[in-house]
Parts: C-alpha cells; structure tokens; sequence
C-alpha cells in the first residue's frame, strides 16, 4: 500500500493541499469569538474533506503547525495572569494540536485504507479525538467547534442526545456532505451525492428536532410558575499577589451590588427567591475545624485569628438576614485539620435567613460553621488551583508562587431553596466545561432524591482580561444547560453573568465589562431527562475506539516500509 500520509517531496506550503488545510483553519478561528462569524463554521469541514480525500500525501508538519498558531490565536488569554502562564500557553498550544493530526491521519486511514465514505469517517474521527481531548489531563473544551453555534439554539438541540459531541460531528457531516455534493458536479459520481443528500436529510432532521426542542421548552417556561433570581456581575480585574486592597475592593462591589439588588426588587415589588454571588468575591472566609480541637491549637496561623474571621462571617450572617433573601455566596473555606497552616477549598455556600438548614456535612464539625449547605469544588484547575506533583517540589519553587494551592471537595451537594421544594447544583469555575462532569453531578444527586432543577455555575473571569475567553466561557454554559435540560444560570466577575433556559436560550445577560445586576425568571419545573443522561458518552467513545482503530490498522499496514509515518 502507498503511504497516503506524508511525502518528504510535499514541501511547497502554498500547494493545494496546504491552502485548502489553511483555509479550514482561518474559518474555524473566524466562526469563533471575537469574530464569532458562525455560519463559517460549516466552511471548515468543506475545506478539509477535500484535504482527506486528496490523493497525493499530506505533510504533518503543516497541520502540527497550522494548529499550534490556531490555538496560541484563540487562548492566548492563558498568559494573562502571570509572565509565567505564557510557558503553559506554549505547552498547552502544543499538546492539542496533536490532536488534529490525529484526527487527519485517522480520516485519511479510514478513507484511503478502509474506504469509508469520507462523510461518515469525518465526524467519527472527529468526535473520536474531541472525546480524548475533553478527559486526558483532565480535558480541555474551549474552543470546540460546536461552540460556533452557541447562539443559534435551533441547530445545537441535539446535544441533549450525545452532547455537545453531536453538534461537533453533525458539523464535520454536513460540511463534508457539501462538499461531496460540489465534488459531484465535476466526477459525476452518483454515490457521492446520494451521501451528500443524505447528509443533508440529517441537517433538516437536526433543524426540525430543534424546533420541537425549544417549542416545548417555550409552552413550558410560559406555564409554570417562576422563581426570581437575580445574578450578579462584577468587572474587576484579577491580579496574582494583589494584596488585601483588591479583595476589599472586589468585596465591596459585591456588597453594593446586593443591597442594590434588593432595593430594586423592593421598588419594583417583585420579590428576589436568590441571589447569585461569583466564585470567591467574598473575601471573609469560612473556618472549619473539628469540636474536639481548640482554636488556640492554630495560634501561629498567620492570616489571623480564629475569632477574628469567625466575627467577620457572623457580620456578614447579619447582613444577609437583614437582606431577607437567600445569598448563594462564593467563598474559600477553611478546613484546620493539622497545624499550623489550613488547608483551602473553593466554595460555594446558601446562607438562607428564612430556613434553619443544616449542612450535609460531619456532625464534628464546629456546630457554628455547619448552618449552611456548601459546595466544594471538585475539579480543580492545573497551575491555579493546584501544581502537579507539588509534593516533590522544593517548597519556594517557583512554580509554587503562581497559585496557591487549594484542597479538592470530595461529594456532589443538592442545595435546596424554599424549604426543600427545589434544589440547585452548584458548579465553579471550568467546571463547566467538563460535559461528564455535570452530567454526573446531576445524576448522582438523582439517585440520592435531591434531583437539581436548576444548574448555576460561580466563576471568576477577572484573570483574562475581558478576552475572547468571556464568550467561550459563554458558550460552554450553553452546552452544559441543553445536555441536562435544566435552566443554567452563571453570575460572574470579570465576565458575564448570564440566565439560560434549557434549551440554551440565553434569556438575559449583563454587558461586557460591566458591574451588573442580571435579574431574570426561571421556571422550577422547566427540566426533563435528555437522552444524553441515559446515553452519556457511549457514542462518543466508541468513536474513540474507531480512532484506536485507524491508527493501529494505519501503523500496522506500514510497519515495514522504510519511509513508515508512525
């Protein structure tokens, strides 16, 4: 068999096959924010089926480098924290650009050696690496290529059947099925446009399950009674090492954007049933320690005294029951188990001054830190939440200095409001761009009785500058609500704060760069149980199983040919 995979005379980066890469390339960094021109989304399949299919051999080279200045383009907002993060930016630009030679060679095998019909081998190959690429190294979604669509609800429905997965690979379809059906016009090749029709005949099915999708969802929300929920966005920059005077600051702002928000619902004599705070803009943490241990024992803590901070929280427990309405508030924890020093978690807490709650928590724990029901963030993120293996680094290791370290949460939580008639499910931060990750959230509290009716995600975007990484924060929101079928709302500072109904519709959103009060209507009833629930990622990873496929049958086919690829 011929090497169909690359060619050490296909040097020229202005052949056809280079400029055709090149342009899928340019389309689908264009179809994404800042430009956000989606309806080029569907160009950059167009574009690279004629690369797969293209008879002479592909250099690797040029795809490996054609991705890597793709990525450094559209999350080149990860050297935003530190000089330091570039190096990750670097590293992070090269790993997943591995991704779209495997998914090239894959296509290419399937085609050339299999002869699969390059429109089913597309989006198989596809959805194959982008499942590898959402879990190895704890997975990494921006800038999917569904994520183009995040704003046209009609065309993403049937992410509540395999995720955000399917809309990837209808795209991959129906691009590569265009393409086919020019292909046609010149080899005359009835089997290429009888696939291109069918093609087609998926896209109009795809349309019309949307329209029955957000038909239903729209009968639903106008039925059903309604909560009021008012989401808060601050627009405060985050800098690493900036000191008490920026947590002050980014506090107060959320104190003044709370007593506001509940001055309007007065005025306005429409009640608020929550409100939103994003992820750790309370700058009074919560203390955790077990009955059995005196706080003199952590003396030598050196951000303070226990009594201090425990004064501080009470303060802020007033300030809250003076509100009279529930404050979803984020905030760090801090759980003393061994002195000198706490360790820290991410959280999430209900103070709720018209219920006397108790956490799910350890019954050891201090009986005046368990009225609350608190989340702990789970998935943390590399490099700001935690370093790799810092157990083996000498502890003033520079890398330690990006970030301080946080502890991970060890169970889902289902945080009831109105007296346990409903319950939330919190996420924080990048959690929401982990699909199994909220997918399993869902159902395991499920299974526990405390079904979710309403997502909400705490995130803090003030690290990026009001980049691009705002929107494709956005977009991953959307996603995660049309999955679970269940309304998502996301408060945020340094980003937008938004409330997004279960089909992904988002219903209202703050503007950029601004300090807001994003106050909208969810109905508690409006969630069903996709597809996706019962599915989950099956079809996903049987694709990355055709992938495996590929590669080995490729590597297999040219083991003993001097010139082999892999």
């Amino acid at each position: 068999m011929k090497n169909i995979l690359v060619n050490g005379n296909n040097t020229n980066l202005f052949s056809i096959v280079n400029v055709l890469f090149l342009a899928g390339l340019l389309c689908y960094w264009v179809s994404l924010p800042p430009l956000g021109c989606w309806y080029f989304v569907f160009f950059v399949p167009v574009f690279w089926t004629f690369v797969i299919e293209h008879p002479k051999p592909i250099r690797f080279r040029i795809i490996y480098l054609g991705a890597f200045l793709f990525w450094i383009a559209s999350i080149w907002w990860i050297a935003c924290p530190h000089p330091l993060t570039s190096l990750g930016l670097l590293a992070l630009a090269g790993y997943l650009s591995m991704y779209w030679v495997l998914f090239f060679s894959a296509s290419r095998i399937a085609v050339f050696c299999f002869r699969i019909p390059v429109v089913l081998a597309i989006p198989v190959c596809w959805i194959g690496c982008e499942y590898l690429r959402n879990h190895l190294l704890g997975g990494f979604s921006f800038c999917s290529l569904e994520h183009a669509l995040y704003r046209q609800p009609l065309l993403i429905q049937i992410a509540d059947i395999g995720g955000g997965y399917f809309v990837g690979g209808m795209v991959m379809l129906i691009g590569s099925g265009i393409a086919l059906g020019v292909g046609s016009l010149w080899t005359r090749q009835v089997n290429r446009l009888v696939w291109s029709l069918v093609a087609g005949l998926i896209f109009v099915a795809a349309l019309g399950y949307g329209f029955v999708q957000t038909a239903k969802t729209v009968e639903s929300r106008n039925s059903q009674s309604n909560l009021t929920i008012a989401v808060l966005q601050g627009n405060i920059p985050v800098r690493l090492n900036g000191g008490s005077a920026q947590t002050e600051k980014t506090f107060q702002q959320f104190i003044d954007l709370t007593n506001n928000a509940v001055r309007n619902a007065q005025a306005t004599k429409q009640p608020l049933d929550l409100i939103v705070l994003p992820e750790t803009v309370c700058s009074i943490p919560l203390l955790q320690y077990n009955a059995d241990v005196k706080p003199t024992e952590f003396e030598d803590w050196t951000e303070g005294s226990i009594e201090y901070w425990e004064e501080q929280f009470e303060l802020f427990r007033i300030f809250v029951r003076k509100l009279g309405v529930p404050v979803l508030a984020g905030l760090s924890t801090l759980e003393f188990v061994n002195p000198p020093e706490p360790t820290r978690l991410n959280s999430a807490l209900l103070i709720d001054p018209n219920s006397d709650n108790k956490n799910d928590g350890d019954s050891n724990n201090n009986a005046t830190n368990t009225t609350e029901y608190r989340y702990d963030k789970i998935q943390l993120v590399m490099f700001g939440e935690y370093i790799p293996f810092s157990q083996y680094l000498p502890k003033n290791f520079f890398l330690k200095t990006l970030c301080q370290e946080a502890g991970r949460g060890t169970k889902m939580v289902a945080i009831p409001l109105n007296g346990e008639q409903l319950f939330l499910s919190v996420n924080i931060c990048f959690e929401s761009t982990i699909p199994h990750f909220i997918r399993n959230q869902v159902l395991t509290l499920k299974k526990q009785g405390k079904e979710p009716a309403i997502l909400v995600n705490m995130s803090n975007d003030g690290w990026f500058w009001f980049s691009q990484q705002i929107d494709q924060h956005l977009a991953t929101h959307v996603f995660r609500a049309i999955e679970n079928r269940r309304p998502y709302i996301t408060a945020t500072n340094g980003g937008f704060s938004a409330i997004i109904d279960s089909c992904g519709v988002i219903q209202n959103i703050g503007q950029r760069r601004k300090a807001e009060i994003v106050v909208g209507s969810i109905s508690a009833t409006d969630y069903q149980s996709p597809i996706y629930h019962d599915l989950g990622d099956c079809p996903a990873i049987a694709c990355m199983f055709g992938v495996f496929v590929m590669i080995f049958a490729g590597w297999y086919k040219n083991r003993n040919k001097p010139d082999k690829t892999f």
